[in-house]
C-alpha cells in the first residue's frame, strides 16, 4: 500500500505539471515504512501526497472519488505556486551547473549560490540588472533618443501630449504610423498601420488609458515594415531569436469573425496564463478599431480561406536563432548595453533577420528587461536554446558553483567546543565564518545574534548572510530526522562522541548528515562509533576515523582499505593515510589548558578536510595555537 501511495503520488504530481524528482519508499523497521519524495514545489508535493491518500483509502473503502475535480484543484495550485517558466529556465541550468539554489518568498526572487558566493534572480533579471537600466528601458523615447545617438536604427517619432499634436507628428513622420502607450508593455494599446487623423485620434485614446499613473502623452512613430523578431543578448552575447506572426483567423464562408476567434482560442496552446505557448486571442479595442479600419466587424463573415488579422503583435513562435546576421547580433549587443542591461528582450522589425537592418530600412522598436524566455526555451517551431545557461554563466563564470563550506557537527554535549576550534583554525585562512551554536547565531566582525525556530532556519540564514565565507552548524539528530537539514550537502561532518548519544543503538537520527556529504566531502567519526560500516556505506565522501587512544587496530584497518585516520602519538598529531600520513607537532597547543585534546582532534580533521593547508594546520599547532 505505501508503495501505491508512492505512485499515485508521482501521477498526480505529473498530472499538476510538476513530475517529483525522486522517490523512494523504504522499510524503516516493523513499525511502518518511510517514503521520501523530492518536489518542485513542496507545498504542491504535500497536496498530492494528501490526495493521493484520500484516493488509496477511496479505492480501499469502495467510495467514490472525483478524480477529475481533484486534478483541476492541484492543476490549479501549482499555477499559484509554481515559479515561472523564465525562473525555471534558470534554475535547471542551476541545477546542471551544481549550484544550489532556494526559493526566497512565494513569489519568483531566488537566490543561487551560498553566502559570499551568492547570486539573485527575479524571474529574467539578476542583482547585477541596474535599476537605471530598466527605468531607461521603461521609457521608450529616452530609449530610442539614446539608440539613435551611439548608430542604432529605430524608428522615426516623437511624444503626443494631445490627438491634436499626435495628428501633427504623423504629417510630420509620414503615414503610415503607429500610437503606442509611453510606458505599457506586453503590446498593450499598440495601435498599428495608422493611415489617417481620424484614426489617430481613436488610437490616442486607446494608448493613453494604457499609460501607468502619472505618466502623460503617448509614441507617434513611423510603422516599420517587416516581421516581428525578439532578440535575447545576455551579457556581451546575442543568445536566442524568435520571429512572431501576427494573430490571423481564417474564413470558412460560414462562421463571423468572433466565432473563428472562439474556435481558435480553442486551441490547447493558447491560454491566458504566462506558461501558455500561445496566448488567447482577445477581441478588445484596439482588435475592434483594427477590424474597423478594415470595414470590419465581428460579425463579419469571412469568405472561405480568406485571413483576417485581428492584432498585428501576436505571438512569437519560430526559434530563428541561428538565421540572425552577425551585423543584427551587434546591433542588438549595442542596444542592450547602451540602454544599461545585462539581460534584454529587443523587439525588431525587419523583413529578413538574416541581413543587416540597415539594408532593408529594419529597425531596433524596443529594448526591454526581464525579458520572457518561454519563446526560446519551448519554441513552438524549431529549436530551443540554452538561455538558462547563459544567464547562469553570466552570474557564475569559468564553472564556478557559487558554494562556500558548509561544516554540520552531531554528537552533545562537544559539538560547540569542535565548532569554535574549527571556526578558529579556517579564521587563519582567511575566511569570514558564520556558526550556529544553538540558537545563537555568530558572523565574524558582527555582534552575535539569536534566532528562534530550527536547525534548519538557522543554517539557511548562515547561507542567506552575504559575507559568510564558510558556515559551520550544530545539528540535532532527531530534529534532522524529522525535518531534514537546511542545505542540501555538507562539505565535512563531524560525529562527535556518537557512542556517547542517542545513537548508540541506532544511526538513523545521524544518516541525514551522513548521507549530505558529497563524494569529495568527508565524514569526521569516531573509531569507537558503533555501526561503522553502515556509516561507511552511506557515507559517499571521504570517511575519516579518529582516535585519541592512538593508533588502534580500527584505524589500522580502516588505513589498510585506503581510508583516512587523525590519532596522537606523543606529542604530534597524526593525520592522512599510511606511508602518506601528516605529522603536526603539539608544542603551541600543549601550552594552552584551555583546548581539549578530545575537541581538537575532530576539529583539525575537518579543518584539514574543509581546504586548510597542512602547513598552515602545523604552524598553527606548533608555534602560535589558537
Amino acid at each position: 500500500l505505501v508503495d501505491l501511495l508512492r505512485r499515485v503520488t508521482c501521477v498526480l504530481e505529473a498530472a499538476a505539471g510538476a513530475p517529483p524528482r525522486y522517490s523512494r519508499c523504504e522499510d524503516v523497521n516493523t513499525a511502518g515504512s518511510r517514503l521520501t519524495f523530492e518536489f518542485e514545489e513542496e507545498s504542491l508535493g504535500r497536496a498530492c501526497l494528501e490526495t493521493a491518500r484520500q484516493c488509496v483509502l477511496a479505492a480501499l473503502s469502495d467510495t467514490e472519488f472525483d478524480a477529475p475535480t481533484e486534478i483541476r484543484k492541484l492543476v490549479d495550485l501549482a499555477d499559484d505556486v509554481r515559479l515561472g517558466p523564465s525562473t525555471r529556465a534558470i534554475l535547471r541550468a542551476a541545477a546542471a551547473h551544481g549550484i544550489p539554489c532556494r526559493r526566497l518568498t512565494s513569489g519568483s526572487l531566488v537566490q543561487l549560490g551560498e553566502g559570499a558566493k551568492q547570486h539573485r534572480i527575479w524571474t529574467a533579471e539578476t542583482d547585477e540588472t541596474g535599476s537605471i537600466g530598466e527605468d531607461i528601458a521603461q521609457d521608450k523615447e529616452l530609449t530610442k533618443m539614446l539608440l539613435r545617438q551611439v548608430g542604432v536604427p529605430v524608428p522615426q517619432g516623437r511624444v503626443a501630449q494631445t490627438s491634436e499634436e499626435a495628428c501633427a507628428a504623423a504629417r510630420e513622420i509620414g503615414f503610415p504610423v503607429v500610437v503606442k502607450p509611453r510606458d505599457a508593455n506586453h503590446g498593450r494599446g499598440i495601435s498599428f498601420d495608422l493611415m489617417t487623423c481620424e484614426e489617430i485620434t481613436e488610437a490616442f485614446e486607446l494608448a493613453f488609458r494604457e499609460n501607468k499613473d502619472g505618466t502623460t502623452g503617448v509614441i507617434v512613430e513611423q510603422f516599420a515594415q517587416g516581421q516581428a523578431h525578439r532578440l535575447l543578448v545576455v551579457g556581451d552575447r546575442l543568445i536566442a531569436a524568435s520571429r512572431g506572426q501576427s494573430d490571423v483567423v481564417v474564413g470558412n464562408g460560414k462562421s463571423t469573425i468572433a466565432e473563428l476567434v472562439d474556435e481558435a482560442n480553442r486551441d490547447p496552446l493558447r491560454g491566458e496564463n504566462y506558461t501558455d505557448l500561445l496566448t488567447t486571442m482577445l477581441l478588445d479595442d484596439v482588435a475592434l478599431a483594427l477590424l474597423k479600419r478594415k470595414g470590419l466587424s465581428t460579425e463579419s463573415v469571412p469568405a472561405a480561406g480568406v485571413e483576417v488579422v485581428v492584432a498585428f503583435n501576436g505571438d512569437l513562435t519560430t526559434d530563428e536563432t541561428e538565421e540572425v546576421h552577425s551585423a543584427v547580433a551587434e546591433r542588438a549587443v549595442l542596444a542592450a548595453k547602451t540602454v544599461g542591461l545585462n539581460i534584454a528582450g529587443l523587439d525588431v522589425i525587419a523583413e529578413d533577420i538574416g541581413k543587416p537592418l540597415e539594408e532593408q530600412d529594419g529597425m531596433i522598436i524596443e529594448v526591454n528587461a526581464g525579458p520572457g524566455l518561454l519563446m526560446h526555451v519551448e519554441p513552438l517551431y524549431g529549436h530551443p536554446q540554452p538561455v538558462g545557461d547563459a544567464i547562469v554563466e553570466l552570474m557564475f563564470p569559468g564553472g564556478e558553483d557559487g558554494r562556500i563550506p558548509i561544516i554540520g557537527i552531531s554528537g552533545d554535549p562537544d559539538a560547540s567546543q569542535i565548532g569554535l576550534l574549527i571556526a578558529g583554525l579556517l579564521r587563519r585562512l582567511g575566511r569570514r565564518v558564520g556558526i550556529a551554536l544553538g540558537c545563537e547565531l555568530s558572523v565574524d566582525g558582527q555582534r552575535p545574534y539569536l534566532l528562534r525556530g530550527s536547525d534548519q532556519d538557522r543554517i539557511r540564514s548562515l547561507l542567506l548572510h552575504p559575507g559568510v565565507e564558510a558556515a559551520i552548524f550544530e545539528n540535532q539528530s532527531e530534529e534532522a530526522l524529522a525535518i531534514g537539514l537546511g542545505c542540501e550537502r555538507c562539505d565535512v561532518v563531524v560525529l562527535a562522541n556518537l557512542a556517547s548519544t542517542k545513537q548508540a543503538t541506532s544511526i538513523d537520527g545521524v544518516l541525514p548528515l551522513v548521507h549530505a556529504v558529497p563524494p569529495e566531502g568527508a565524514a569526521i567519526i569516531p573509531a569507537t562509533a558503533p555501526h561503522i560500516e553502515q556509516l561507511l556505506s552511506a557515507c559517499r565522501g571521504h570517511m575519516l576515523l579518529y582516535s585519541a587512544a592512538g593508533e588502534t587496530d580500527q584505524l589500522r584497518d580502516h588505513q589498510a582499505r585506503g581510508g583516512r585516520v587523525a590519532f596522537f602519538l606523543h606529542d604530534s598529531l597524526i593525520l592522512g593515510t599510511g606511508p602518506n600520513a601528516f605529522f603536526l607537532p603539539l608544542k603551541g597547543i600543549e601550552a594552552s589548558a584551555s583546548i581539549a585534546r578530545e575537541h581538537l582532534l575532530p576539529a583539525v580533521a575537518a579543518a584539514w578536510s574543509a581546504g586548510v593547508p597542512v602547513e598552515l594546520l602545523r604552524d598553527i599547532l606548533a608555534r602560535t595555537g589558537l
